[in-house]
Protein backbone atom coordinates (compact mmCIF):
# COMPACT_ATOMS: atom_id res chain seq x y z
CA UNK A 1 0.00 0.00 0.00
CA UNK A 2 1.25 3.61 -0.99
CA UNK A 3 2.54 4.88 2.55
CA UNK A 4 3.72 8.65 3.15
CA UNK A 5 6.42 10.20 5.81
CA UNK A 6 5.29 12.21 8.76
CA UNK A 7 2.38 9.49 10.18
CA UNK A 8 1.62 10.85 13.31
CA UNK A 9 -0.27 8.32 15.03
CA UNK A 10 -0.56 4.66 15.38
CA UNK A 11 -3.41 4.34 13.69
CA UNK A 12 -3.58 1.35 10.84
CA UNK A 13 -4.83 1.03 7.97
CA UNK A 14 -5.31 -2.50 6.05
CA UNK A 15 -2.83 -2.77 3.58
CA UNK A 16 -4.76 -1.50 0.25
CA UNK A 17 -5.80 1.29 -1.70
CA UNK A 18 -8.19 4.52 0.07
CA UNK A 19 -10.06 6.97 -2.31
CA UNK A 20 -12.70 9.36 -1.82
CA UNK A 21 -15.31 9.67 -4.52
CA UNK A 22 -17.34 12.55 -5.32
CA UNK A 23 -19.13 14.63 -8.50
CA UNK A 24 -16.87 17.00 -8.98
CA UNK A 25 -15.22 19.97 -6.86
CA UNK A 26 -17.03 22.93 -7.70
CA UNK A 27 -14.83 26.41 -7.39
CA UNK A 28 -16.94 27.73 -4.47
CA UNK A 29 -17.21 24.13 -2.42
CA UNK A 30 -19.08 23.84 0.59
CA UNK A 31 -19.31 21.50 3.92
CA UNK A 32 -19.48 18.01 1.99
CA UNK A 33 -16.13 19.03 -0.21
CA UNK A 34 -14.73 20.56 2.59
CA UNK A 35 -14.82 17.62 4.68
CA UNK A 36 -13.43 15.25 2.39
CA UNK A 37 -10.78 17.47 1.48
CA UNK A 38 -9.76 17.17 5.43
CA UNK A 39 -10.78 13.58 5.85
CA UNK A 40 -8.39 12.52 3.20
CA UNK A 41 -5.52 15.17 4.18
CA UNK A 42 -5.76 13.05 7.72
CA UNK A 43 -5.49 10.02 6.62
CA UNK A 44 -2.17 10.62 4.75
CA UNK A 45 -1.27 12.50 7.90
CA UNK A 46 -2.22 10.24 10.79
CA UNK A 47 -2.31 6.83 9.05
CA UNK A 48 0.28 7.20 6.28
CA UNK A 49 -1.72 6.22 3.47
CA UNK A 50 -2.01 7.93 -0.01
CA UNK A 51 -5.59 8.74 -1.07
CA UNK A 52 -6.80 9.16 -4.76
CA UNK A 53 -10.05 11.96 -4.74
CA UNK A 54 -12.15 10.23 -7.78
CA UNK A 55 -14.40 12.65 -9.58
CA UNK A 56 -17.10 12.14 -12.50
CA UNK A 57 -18.14 15.50 -13.92
CA UNK A 58 -17.07 16.06 -17.36
CA UNK A 59 -16.40 19.96 -16.97
CA UNK A 60 -13.85 19.55 -14.11
CA UNK A 61 -10.64 21.12 -15.31
CA UNK A 62 -8.57 19.16 -13.24
CA UNK A 63 -5.27 21.00 -13.99
CA UNK A 64 -6.35 24.51 -12.38
CA UNK A 65 -8.50 22.62 -9.60
CA UNK A 66 -5.39 20.79 -8.62
CA UNK A 67 -3.21 23.57 -9.02
CA UNK A 68 -5.94 26.30 -6.75
CA UNK A 69 -6.54 22.94 -4.12
CA UNK A 70 -2.39 22.96 -3.54
CA UNK A 71 -2.39 26.68 -3.11
CA UNK A 72 -5.03 27.14 -0.59
CA UNK A 73 -2.93 23.71 1.07
CA UNK A 74 -6.31 21.43 0.71
CA UNK A 75 -3.93 19.15 -1.44
CA UNK A 76 -0.85 17.35 0.56
CA UNK A 77 1.51 15.17 -1.11
CA UNK A 78 0.21 11.89 -0.78
CA UNK A 79 -3.43 13.49 -1.83
CA UNK A 80 -4.29 13.09 -5.99
CA UNK A 81 -7.48 14.45 -7.43
CA UNK A 82 -8.32 12.51 -11.00
CA UNK A 83 -11.52 12.45 -13.42
CA UNK A 84 -12.98 9.41 -15.49
CA UNK A 85 -13.26 11.70 -18.30
CA UNK A 86 -9.78 13.34 -18.31
CA UNK A 87 -8.25 10.30 -17.97
CA UNK A 88 -10.47 9.29 -21.37
CA UNK A 89 -9.48 12.50 -23.41
CA UNK A 90 -6.14 11.41 -22.64
CA UNK A 91 -6.00 7.79 -24.19
CA UNK A 92 -3.71 7.99 -26.91
CA UNK A 93 -4.98 6.59 -30.49
CA UNK A 94 -4.04 3.72 -30.52
CA UNK A 95 -5.50 2.69 -27.29
CA UNK A 96 -9.29 4.30 -28.55
CA UNK A 97 -8.96 1.08 -30.37
CA UNK A 98 -10.37 2.48 -33.93
CA UNK A 99 -12.98 0.15 -35.76
CA UNK A 100 -11.01 -1.51 -39.11
CA UNK A 101 -11.28 -0.04 -42.11
CA UNK A 102 -12.30 2.99 -40.15
CA UNK A 103 -11.29 5.93 -42.13
CA UNK A 104 -10.64 9.70 -41.17
CA UNK A 105 -13.30 11.83 -40.60
CA UNK A 106 -14.10 15.31 -39.96
CA UNK A 107 -15.89 15.55 -36.53
CA UNK A 108 -17.43 18.57 -34.24
CA UNK A 109 -14.68 20.46 -33.02
CA UNK A 110 -14.69 21.96 -29.67
CA UNK A 111 -14.34 25.81 -28.82
CA UNK A 112 -10.64 27.08 -27.08
CA UNK A 113 -11.21 25.64 -23.67
CA UNK A 114 -14.35 23.98 -24.45
CA UNK A 115 -14.12 20.34 -22.50
CA UNK A 116 -18.20 19.27 -23.24
CA UNK A 117 -20.91 20.34 -25.10
CA UNK A 118 -24.16 19.39 -24.55
CA UNK A 119 -26.81 19.13 -27.72
CA UNK A 120 -30.44 19.38 -27.13
CA UNK A 121 -33.51 18.71 -28.33
CA UNK A 122 -36.15 21.33 -29.36
CA UNK A 123 -37.97 20.60 -25.84
CA UNK A 124 -34.51 21.07 -24.16
CA UNK A 125 -34.03 17.33 -23.47
CA UNK A 126 -30.09 16.40 -23.61
CA UNK A 127 -29.68 14.32 -26.73
CA UNK A 128 -26.39 13.82 -26.53
CA UNK A 129 -22.75 15.29 -24.75
CA UNK A 130 -19.42 15.44 -26.77
CA UNK A 131 -16.16 15.44 -24.88
CA UNK A 132 -12.93 17.68 -26.31
CA UNK A 133 -9.76 17.22 -25.72
CA UNK A 134 -7.66 19.87 -25.07
CA UNK A 135 -6.61 20.54 -29.05
CA UNK A 136 -10.25 20.69 -29.32
CA UNK A 137 -10.33 17.07 -31.17
CA UNK A 138 -13.51 14.95 -30.46
CA UNK A 139 -12.89 12.21 -27.66
CA UNK A 140 -16.02 10.96 -26.74
CA UNK A 141 -19.85 11.05 -27.21
CA UNK A 142 -22.47 10.21 -24.38
CA UNK A 143 -25.50 9.82 -26.90
CA UNK A 144 -29.14 9.79 -25.12
CA UNK A 145 -31.56 7.02 -26.95
CA UNK A 146 -34.92 5.74 -26.22
CA UNK A 147 -33.64 2.67 -25.15
CA UNK A 148 -30.30 4.10 -23.10
CA UNK A 149 -26.87 5.46 -23.89
CA UNK A 150 -24.02 5.14 -25.63
CA UNK A 151 -20.68 6.52 -25.48
CA UNK A 152 -18.48 5.91 -28.12
CA UNK A 153 -15.01 7.10 -28.45
CA UNK A 154 -12.77 9.10 -31.47
CA UNK A 155 -9.19 9.13 -32.65
CA UNK A 156 -8.08 12.71 -32.98
CA UNK A 157 -8.58 11.96 -36.99
CA UNK A 158 -12.07 11.24 -35.87
CA UNK A 159 -12.13 7.51 -36.65
CA UNK A 160 -14.48 5.38 -34.51
CA UNK A 161 -13.63 3.91 -31.92
CA UNK A 162 -14.65 1.62 -28.73
CA UNK A 163 -18.22 2.02 -27.48
CA UNK A 164 -20.23 0.72 -24.49
CA UNK A 165 -23.72 0.89 -23.96
CA UNK A 166 -23.98 2.93 -20.61
CA UNK A 167 -22.14 5.49 -18.85
CA UNK A 168 -21.56 3.25 -15.88
CA UNK A 169 -19.88 1.02 -17.96
CA UNK A 170 -17.21 3.48 -18.40
CA UNK A 171 -17.28 4.45 -14.71
CA UNK A 172 -16.94 0.71 -14.14
CA UNK A 173 -13.82 0.09 -16.38
CA UNK A 174 -12.16 3.05 -15.16
CA UNK A 175 -12.84 1.84 -11.42
CA UNK A 176 -11.49 -1.36 -12.37
CA UNK A 177 -7.91 0.31 -12.73
CA UNK A 178 -7.70 4.01 -10.97
CA UNK A 179 -6.68 2.09 -7.78
CA UNK A 180 -3.32 0.78 -7.91
CA UNK A 181 -4.01 -1.81 -5.08
CA UNK A 182 -6.64 -4.20 -4.20
CA UNK A 183 -8.52 -4.40 -1.86
CA UNK A 184 -9.24 -1.05 -2.42
CA UNK A 185 -11.22 0.79 0.38
CA UNK A 186 -13.69 3.64 -1.33
CA UNK A 187 -15.59 6.36 1.00
CA UNK A 188 -18.53 7.69 -1.51
CA UNK A 189 -19.38 11.04 -0.44
CA UNK A 190 -21.41 12.49 -3.17
CA UNK A 191 -25.00 11.59 -2.77
CA UNK A 192 -25.38 11.55 -6.59
CA UNK A 193 -23.15 8.55 -6.95
CA UNK A 194 -25.17 6.22 -4.35
CA UNK A 195 -26.74 4.50 -6.80
CA UNK A 196 -23.62 3.89 -9.35
CA UNK A 197 -21.61 2.74 -6.52
CA UNK A 198 -24.56 0.75 -5.23
CA UNK A 199 -24.37 -1.45 -7.90
CA UNK A 200 -20.90 -2.04 -8.25
CA UNK A 201 -20.00 -5.53 -7.90
CA UNK A 202 -16.13 -6.01 -7.41
CA UNK A 203 -14.25 -8.29 -5.17
CA UNK A 204 -10.93 -6.35 -4.27
CA UNK A 205 -13.18 -2.99 -4.27
CA UNK A 206 -15.05 -1.74 -0.90
CA UNK A 207 -17.68 0.69 -0.38
CA UNK A 208 -18.24 3.20 2.25
CA UNK A 209 -21.37 5.40 1.49
CA UNK A 210 -21.05 8.23 3.82
CA UNK A 211 -23.86 10.48 4.92
CA UNK A 212 -23.72 14.29 5.04
CA UNK A 213 -26.88 15.17 5.34
CA UNK A 214 -30.35 14.63 6.66
CA UNK A 215 -32.21 11.98 4.92
CA UNK A 216 -35.45 13.12 5.99
CA UNK A 217 -37.94 15.88 4.66
CA UNK A 218 -37.71 19.02 7.37
CA UNK A 219 -41.12 18.57 8.06
CA UNK A 220 -40.94 14.63 8.94
CA UNK A 221 -41.98 14.27 12.51
CA UNK A 222 -40.19 10.46 12.74
CA UNK A 223 -38.34 8.33 11.19
CA UNK A 224 -40.96 6.78 9.14
CA UNK A 225 -41.61 10.22 7.42
CA UNK A 226 -41.18 11.26 3.70
CA UNK A 227 -37.56 11.04 2.69
CA UNK A 228 -35.65 13.51 1.01
CA UNK A 229 -35.67 13.12 -3.14
CA UNK A 230 -31.92 12.92 -2.86
CA UNK A 231 -31.51 10.79 0.14
CA UNK A 232 -33.94 7.81 -0.84
CA UNK A 233 -31.38 5.89 -2.68
CA UNK A 234 -29.56 5.21 0.57
CA UNK A 235 -32.49 3.86 2.28
CA UNK A 236 -33.35 1.48 -1.10
CA UNK A 237 -29.61 0.27 -0.96
CA UNK A 238 -28.56 0.32 2.80
CA UNK A 239 -27.37 -3.38 1.61
CA UNK A 240 -25.57 -2.93 -1.20
CA UNK A 241 -22.60 -0.69 0.37
CA UNK A 242 -19.77 -2.86 2.62
CA UNK A 243 -20.48 0.07 5.47
CA UNK A 244 -22.91 2.91 5.56
CA UNK A 245 -21.52 5.57 7.82
CA UNK A 246 -23.52 8.26 9.55
CA UNK A 247 -21.97 11.53 11.40
CA UNK A 248 -24.52 11.60 14.01
CA UNK A 249 -25.85 8.38 16.43
CA UNK A 250 -29.45 10.29 16.12
CA UNK A 251 -29.70 9.74 12.27
CA UNK A 252 -28.53 6.17 12.19
CA UNK A 253 -30.38 5.27 14.92
CA UNK A 254 -33.62 6.49 13.06
CA UNK A 255 -32.42 4.96 10.19
CA UNK A 256 -32.09 0.92 11.32
CA UNK A 257 -35.34 1.96 12.84
CA UNK A 258 -36.54 2.67 9.22
CA UNK A 259 -35.21 -0.47 7.66
CA UNK A 260 -34.20 -2.78 11.04
CA UNK A 261 -30.83 -4.06 12.36
CA UNK A 262 -27.82 -4.18 10.09
CA UNK A 263 -24.47 -5.07 10.75
CA UNK A 264 -22.68 -2.53 8.11
CA UNK A 265 -23.87 0.77 10.22
CA UNK A 266 -21.55 2.83 11.70
CA UNK A 267 -21.00 6.24 13.19
CA UNK A 268 -17.78 8.70 12.79
CA UNK A 269 -17.66 12.36 12.54
CA UNK A 270 -15.93 14.93 10.33
CA UNK A 271 -12.72 15.81 11.83
CA UNK A 272 -11.59 19.46 12.82
CA UNK A 273 -8.24 21.04 12.74
CA UNK A 274 -8.06 22.42 16.28
CA UNK A 275 -6.02 25.47 16.87
CA UNK A 276 -3.56 25.45 20.12
CA UNK A 277 -4.11 26.99 22.75
CA UNK A 278 -7.58 28.56 22.84
CA UNK A 279 -8.22 31.11 25.30
CA UNK A 280 -11.55 30.93 26.97
CA UNK A 281 -11.71 34.18 27.64
CA UNK A 282 -13.32 37.15 25.19
CA UNK A 283 -12.86 40.71 25.56
CA UNK A 284 -16.09 41.20 23.41
CA UNK A 285 -19.05 38.80 24.92
CA UNK A 286 -21.30 40.22 22.28
CA UNK A 287 -19.61 39.43 19.60
CA UNK A 288 -21.75 36.79 17.38
CA UNK A 289 -20.92 34.75 13.83
CA UNK A 290 -22.35 32.58 11.07
CA UNK A 291 -20.91 30.64 8.93
CA UNK A 292 -23.23 29.39 6.39
CA UNK A 293 -24.12 29.53 2.43
CA UNK A 294 -26.51 32.21 1.63
CA UNK A 295 -29.56 30.05 0.86
CA UNK A 296 -33.10 29.41 2.31
CA UNK A 297 -32.02 25.84 3.57
CA UNK A 298 -29.92 27.99 6.20
CA UNK A 299 -32.71 30.69 7.25
CA UNK A 300 -29.81 33.43 8.02
CA UNK A 301 -33.02 35.89 8.39
CA UNK A 302 -33.77 34.12 11.27
CA UNK A 303 -30.65 34.16 12.95
CA UNK A 304 -30.75 38.15 12.02
CA UNK A 305 -33.73 38.23 13.80
CA UNK A 306 -32.84 36.53 16.76
CA UNK A 307 -29.62 39.03 17.31
CA UNK A 308 -32.00 41.90 16.84
CA UNK A 309 -34.73 40.84 19.17
CA UNK A 310 -31.88 40.30 22.13
CA UNK A 311 -30.39 43.26 21.30
CA UNK A 312 -33.87 45.27 22.10
CA UNK A 313 -34.51 43.14 25.03
CA UNK A 314 -31.29 43.67 27.04
CA UNK A 315 -30.91 46.77 25.24
CA UNK A 316 -26.91 45.66 24.76
CA UNK A 317 -24.82 46.21 21.53
CA UNK A 318 -25.36 42.73 20.13
CA UNK A 319 -23.66 41.60 16.82
CA UNK A 320 -23.86 39.50 13.94
CA UNK A 321 -20.84 38.67 11.70
CA UNK A 322 -22.33 36.64 8.49
CA UNK A 323 -19.33 34.84 6.88
CA UNK A 324 -20.94 32.97 3.60
CA UNK A 325 -21.46 34.11 -0.14
CA UNK A 326 -24.69 32.32 -2.27
CA UNK A 327 -27.95 32.91 -4.33
CA UNK A 328 -30.08 34.88 -1.45
CA UNK A 329 -26.80 37.44 -0.59
CA UNK A 330 -28.27 40.37 -2.41
CA UNK A 331 -31.48 39.91 -0.30
CA UNK A 332 -30.12 39.35 2.85
CA UNK A 333 -27.77 42.14 2.57
CA UNK A 334 -30.64 43.76 2.22
CA UNK A 335 -32.46 42.85 5.53
CA UNK A 336 -28.83 43.26 7.17
CA UNK A 337 -28.59 46.85 6.37
CA UNK A 338 -31.51 47.55 8.35
CA UNK A 339 -30.38 45.99 11.54
CA UNK A 340 -27.86 47.71 13.57
CA UNK A 341 -25.23 45.48 14.56
CA UNK A 342 -25.36 42.70 11.78
CA UNK A 343 -22.95 42.64 9.24
CA UNK A 344 -22.35 40.59 5.85
CA UNK A 345 -19.02 39.69 5.61
CA UNK A 346 -19.37 37.30 2.30
CA UNK A 347 -17.04 34.55 1.99
CA UNK A 348 -13.75 34.80 3.14
CA UNK A 349 -11.07 32.13 3.07
CA UNK A 350 -10.07 30.59 6.72
CA UNK A 351 -13.69 31.90 8.03
CA UNK A 352 -13.09 29.80 10.67
CA UNK A 353 -10.66 31.25 12.17
CA UNK A 354 -12.60 34.26 12.92
CA UNK A 355 -14.53 32.64 15.29
CA UNK A 356 -11.90 32.80 17.76
CA UNK A 357 -12.45 36.40 18.23
CA UNK A 358 -16.80 35.30 18.82
CA UNK A 359 -18.27 35.11 21.31
CA UNK A 360 -21.27 32.96 20.00
CA UNK A 361 -21.73 31.17 16.92
CA UNK A 362 -25.32 30.65 15.58
CA UNK A 363 -27.19 27.97 13.23
CA UNK A 364 -30.63 28.00 11.98
CA UNK A 365 -31.02 25.36 9.26
CA UNK A 366 -33.55 23.67 8.31
CA UNK A 367 -31.55 20.56 8.02
CA UNK A 368 -27.97 18.99 8.27
CA UNK A 369 -25.59 16.49 9.21
CA UNK A 370 -23.18 16.87 11.63
CA UNK A 371 -21.99 20.54 10.82
CA UNK A 372 -17.85 21.11 10.60
CA UNK A 373 -18.67 24.85 12.22
CA UNK A 374 -20.22 23.03 15.26
CA UNK A 375 -16.38 21.59 16.43
CA UNK A 376 -14.87 24.67 14.37
CA UNK A 377 -16.07 27.33 16.52
CA UNK A 378 -16.64 25.23 19.85
CA UNK A 379 -12.61 24.46 19.92
CA UNK A 380 -11.76 28.14 19.87
CA UNK A 381 -14.14 28.62 23.14
CA UNK A 382 -17.04 29.86 20.78
CA UNK A 383 -20.43 28.54 22.27
CA UNK A 384 -23.33 27.40 19.55
CA UNK A 385 -26.53 28.25 19.65
CA UNK A 386 -28.40 26.57 17.44
CA UNK A 387 -31.96 25.08 16.20
CA UNK A 388 -32.51 20.87 17.80
CA UNK A 389 -32.89 20.11 14.19
CA UNK A 390 -32.61 16.41 12.34
CA UNK A 391 -29.51 15.85 12.86
CA UNK A 392 -26.52 17.37 14.54
CA UNK A 393 -26.84 20.03 17.13
CA UNK A 394 -28.26 17.52 19.59
CA UNK A 395 -25.39 15.32 18.98
CA UNK A 396 -22.34 17.19 19.74
CA UNK A 397 -24.21 19.77 22.22
CA UNK A 398 -25.13 19.80 26.13
CA UNK A 399 -27.74 22.30 26.22
CA UNK A 400 -26.57 24.78 28.87
CA UNK A 401 -23.79 23.05 29.58
CA UNK A 402 -21.49 23.67 26.10
CA UNK A 403 -23.88 25.37 23.79
CA UNK A 404 -27.36 25.80 23.69
CA UNK A 405 -30.32 24.22 21.90
CA UNK A 406 -33.67 26.19 20.86
CA UNK A 407 -37.16 24.59 19.55
CA UNK A 408 -36.46 24.52 15.35
CA UNK A 409 -38.00 27.77 13.99
CA UNK A 410 -38.34 29.63 16.96
CA UNK A 411 -36.78 33.04 16.69
CA UNK A 412 -38.29 34.44 20.20
CA UNK A 413 -36.67 31.49 21.83
CA UNK A 414 -33.20 31.66 19.73
CA UNK A 415 -33.31 35.39 21.01
CA UNK A 416 -34.01 34.15 24.37
CA UNK A 417 -30.73 31.81 24.02
CA UNK A 418 -28.63 34.92 22.74
CA UNK A 419 -29.88 36.80 25.64
CA UNK A 420 -29.52 34.26 28.63
CA UNK A 421 -25.49 33.75 27.23
CA UNK A 422 -24.87 37.52 26.87
CA UNK A 423 -25.32 37.92 30.03
CA UNK A 424 -24.06 35.32 32.47
CA UNK A 425 -21.47 35.89 35.05
CA UNK A 426 -17.44 35.79 33.89
CA UNK A 427 -17.07 32.46 35.74
CA UNK A 428 -20.35 30.90 34.10
CA UNK A 429 -19.36 32.02 30.61
CA UNK A 430 -16.13 30.80 30.97
CA UNK A 431 -17.44 27.41 32.49
CA UNK A 432 -19.48 27.65 29.24
CA UNK A 433 -16.25 28.16 26.39
CA UNK A 434 -14.54 25.80 28.54
CA UNK A 435 -16.68 22.77 28.20
CA UNK A 436 -16.80 23.53 24.67
CA UNK A 437 -13.15 22.89 24.03
CA UNK A 438 -13.69 19.80 25.63
CA UNK A 439 -16.15 18.72 23.62
CA UNK A 440 -14.26 20.08 20.61
CA UNK A 441 -11.43 17.33 21.31
CA UNK A 442 -13.51 14.44 20.18
CA UNK A 443 -13.48 16.25 16.48
CA UNK A 444 -9.23 16.03 16.45
CA UNK A 445 -8.38 14.43 13.89
CA UNK A 446 -6.28 10.91 15.29
CA UNK A 447 -9.42 10.22 17.04
CA UNK A 448 -11.74 10.35 14.14
CA UNK A 449 -8.81 8.40 11.89
CA UNK A 450 -8.91 6.22 14.44
CA UNK A 451 -12.77 5.26 14.26
CA UNK A 452 -12.45 5.00 10.21
CA UNK A 453 -9.29 2.47 10.60
CA UNK A 454 -12.15 0.55 12.60
CA UNK A 455 -14.34 0.80 10.08
CA UNK A 456 -11.92 -0.56 7.56
CA UNK A 457 -10.80 -3.66 9.84
CA UNK A 458 -14.18 -4.61 9.84
CA UNK A 459 -15.77 -4.31 6.55
CA UNK A 460 -12.71 -6.77 5.82
CA UNK A 461 -13.16 -8.96 8.76
CA UNK A 462 -17.06 -9.22 7.36
CA UNK A 463 -16.23 -10.12 3.87
CA UNK A 464 -12.43 -10.97 3.03
CA UNK A 465 -11.21 -10.60 -0.16
CA UNK A 466 -10.30 -13.71 -2.23
CA UNK A 467 -6.79 -14.76 -2.01
CA UNK A 468 -6.50 -14.35 -5.66
CA UNK A 469 -9.44 -12.28 -6.82
CA UNK A 470 -11.06 -12.64 -10.35
CA UNK A 471 -10.33 -10.46 -13.09
CA UNK A 472 -12.57 -7.59 -14.15
CA UNK A 473 -15.65 -9.03 -16.02
CA UNK A 474 -13.91 -10.28 -19.18
CA UNK A 475 -14.26 -7.66 -22.08
CA UNK A 476 -12.78 -7.82 -25.90
CA UNK A 477 -9.22 -7.03 -26.56
CA UNK A 478 -9.73 -3.30 -27.66
CA UNK A 479 -10.94 -2.55 -23.89
CA UNK A 480 -8.59 -4.79 -22.66
CA UNK A 481 -6.16 -2.68 -24.07
CA UNK A 482 -7.62 0.32 -23.48
CA UNK A 483 -8.12 -0.34 -19.89
CA UNK A 484 -4.05 -1.01 -19.74
CA UNK A 485 -3.49 2.01 -21.16
CA UNK A 486 -5.45 3.65 -18.71
CA UNK A 487 -3.67 1.81 -15.50
CA UNK A 488 -0.18 2.99 -17.01
CA UNK A 489 -1.38 6.29 -17.03
CA UNK A 490 -2.82 6.68 -13.53
CA UNK A 491 0.03 4.36 -12.29
CA UNK A 492 2.36 7.66 -13.31
CA UNK A 493 0.13 9.96 -11.85
CA UNK A 494 2.20 12.03 -9.23
CA UNK A 495 1.63 11.14 -5.83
Amino acid sequence: MPRTSGRRTDATFPQGSYAAATWSIPSAYGGMTSALLRRSRTFVEEAGVSVRILTFSATLDVESMQARLIERGELIPGVTLHNVWEDVRALPDDRVAPKPGAVPTARPQGEPGERVRVEEDEDGNSLRELHFRRDGTLAAVDERHDTGRQVTLYTRDGREGRSWGSVWAVYRMWIDHVLPEEPAHVVVDSKSLTKFFASLRRPGVYTAQLVHGAHLTAGATDPHGPLSRTRAPLIEHVDDFDAIVFLTEGQRRDVLDRVGSRDNTFVIPNSTELPPGSDPTRADRLAGAMLASLNGRKRVPHAIRGVQRAAARTGLDITLDVYGDGPDREKLERIAAKVPGVTMRGFVRGAAERLADASFLVLTSRAEGLPLVFAEAMARGCVPIAYDIRYGPADIITDGVDGFLVPQGDIDALAEAIERFVTLDDAAMESMRRAAMTTAQKYAAPAVVARWADVFADVERRRPVPATSPAPVSAPSAERNLVRRMAGMLRRAPR
